[in-house]
C-alpha cells in the first residue's frame, strides 16, 4: 500500500497520506498532520511551536493510532536550505499501538522555519509525505 499526502487547505501529493495542518495566529505556526494509509487513520504527527502546560514548545510527536503492523514517525528540518536533513525524529518504532511518542525538543531560535513530514515505518521500508512547514 502506499502513503499519500493533502494537506487540508490544499492539495500536497496525490499519492495516499493525508496530513492536515492547524496553525496558530501569532509568528509561530505549530502543526498537525494526519497519515492516511489504506484509506484508514493510521497515526498522527505534531509540531508544537510555543510551550503549552505540560507540552514543551519546538517539540515533535509521532502517534500510531492503527493497529496495522506499521509505525508511525515524524521528522524535523531545523532551517531547511534545499536537501532534506534530519535534525529531530519522535517515533513509535517497536511499540504497539496505540502508542504516543515522548516529545523530543530542544531549544529552536524564535521564528525558525522548521520542515516537517510524517512516515509510516516498517523494517527498513518507510514512506512519507510531502514537506510541510512549521515556524519555531
Amino acid at each position: 500500500m502506499k502513503l499519500t499526502a493533502k494537506a487540508m487547505t490544499a492539495v500536497a501529493a496525490a499519492s495516499g497520506l493525508v496530513i492536515g495542518m492547524s496553525g496558530q495566529a501569532a509568528a509561530s505556526t505549530s502543526v498537525v498532520m494526519t497519515a492516511y494509509y489504506g484509506g484508514y487513520v493510521a497515526g498522527t504527527g505534531y509540531f508544537n511551536a510555543d510551550p503549552s502546560g505540560s507540552i514543551p514548545g519546538d517539540a515533535i510527536r509521532a502517534c500510531d493510532t492503527r493497529a496495522d503492523g506499521v509505525g508511525i514517525e515524524v521528522r524535523m528540518d531545523i532551517q531547511p536550505s534545499g536537501a532534506w536533513h534530519t535534525d529531530r525524529i519522535a517515533s513509535t518504532r517497536g511499540h504497539k499501538s496505540s502508542y504516543c511518542s515522548p516529545w523530543k525538543s530542544g531549544n529552536i531560535t524564535e521564528e525558525t522555519t522548521v520542515a516537517l513530514k510524517i512516515c509510516a515505518v516498517k523494517g527498513t521500508w518507510e514512506d512519507c509525505s510531502p514537506v510541510v512547514y512549521g515556524k519555531a
